[in-house]
């Protein structure tokens, strides 16, 4: 700095040094790390129709968890529903809903978890296969001639599990007999036995059944109501195709004809015969809660 009297010309100076010093380096904040939210549902599982299946799938998050943030949904395929969802720790969570399936078949079921503080969401799916109520299924006759016209009878027992005796479901109907099928064929006719808990009885066209030689099993496939809806049910029965010809005499030339046909009409009559017994005895059974019900309302 300099300083001067311009009437005597005096001058004066002085020196400092000024350092000038670069700006701070201001550090850089570090991004937010997204939480991340994992959910298992678990393994495929089996089923049967009208039987309730239950899934627990655990979901964790890197991220604190609050349950009133966390919201869960279990889609099952036929329907969407809300688990109950329970926190373990501020990381980890358990998920359980139920559902019950009427219809077999196989169905893809997806949990879904959010959580709603962060916006994440987790996914998992797994199959549920559905199978039909089994059925106690029995054929007369056994052994079936390939070429009849005639009638095969199948029964069916429903006291196992269709809401007669001590059976666990209740209240089921059969609304439409003739959706028993074997394959595409449908019951000429339809009877039901209350006897032993409850016996269906459907006649088929043996032609209609298109039936192979040999060894087999026939499957049965229908649907029952109960108090959910209806039911998808199944059964089989053992019985055995034989294609014995056009009645033309043994090779042996003894003019006998085909034995096993004459053993199918036989065990045919046999059937035939007991089924109009259970029936009589239905008949009588009935007349006597009449009677006794007649009774009853007197006194």
């Amino acid at each position: 700095m300099e300083v001067a009297n311009n009437a005597t010309g005096a001058r004066a100076c002085d020196t400092l040094n000024v350092t000038v010093n670069p700006q701070p380096e201001v550090p850089e904040e570090e991004p937010d790390v997204p939480s991340t939210l994992v959910v298992d549902a678990g393994g495929d599982r089996t089923a049967l129709a009208g039987e309730q299946v239950t899934i627990l799938a655990t979901y964790n998050g890197t991220g604190v968890l609050d349950v009133l943030n966390v919201s869960a949904s279990i889609n099952w395929g036929p329907a969407t529903t809300e688990p109950e969802i329970a926190l373990d720790d501020d990381h980890n969570g358990t998920i359980t809903g139920t559902y019950t399936y009427l219809t077999a078949g196989t169905y893809a079921v997806t949990v879904e978890v959010v959580d709603t503080a962060t916006g994440a969401i987790a996914c998992d799916t797994l199959n549920v296969t559905v199978n039909p109520q089994q059925m106690n299924v029995k054929v007369a006759p056994k052994t079936l001639n390939q070429k009849s016209n005639g009638i095969m009878t199948v029964f069916v027992s429903l006291a196992e599990w269709l809401g007669f005796g001590d059976a666990d479901s209740k209240d089921v109907t059969i609304p439409d007999s003739e959706e028993f099928r074997i394959g595409n064929a449908t019951p000429e006719k339809v009877n039901f036995c209350m006897k032993d808990g409850g016996t269906l009885i459907l006649k088929y066209k043996r032609q209609d059944l298109d039936l192979a030689a040999g060894d087999d099993n026939l499957t049965v496939t229908g649907n029952v109501t109960t108090e959910n809806g209806p039911v998808s049910v199944a059964g089989t029965g053992a019985v055995s195709v034989i294609n014995p010809g056009n009645g033309k005499k043994l090779g042996d030339g003894n003019g006998e004809r085909d034995t096993n046909a004459i053993k199918e009409k036989k065990i045919e009559k046999m059937q035939e015969k007991l089924e109009k017994e259970k029936l009589k005895e239905e008949r009588k059974e009935k007349k006597v809660m009449e009677k006794n019900q007649k009774k009853f309302n007197n006194e």
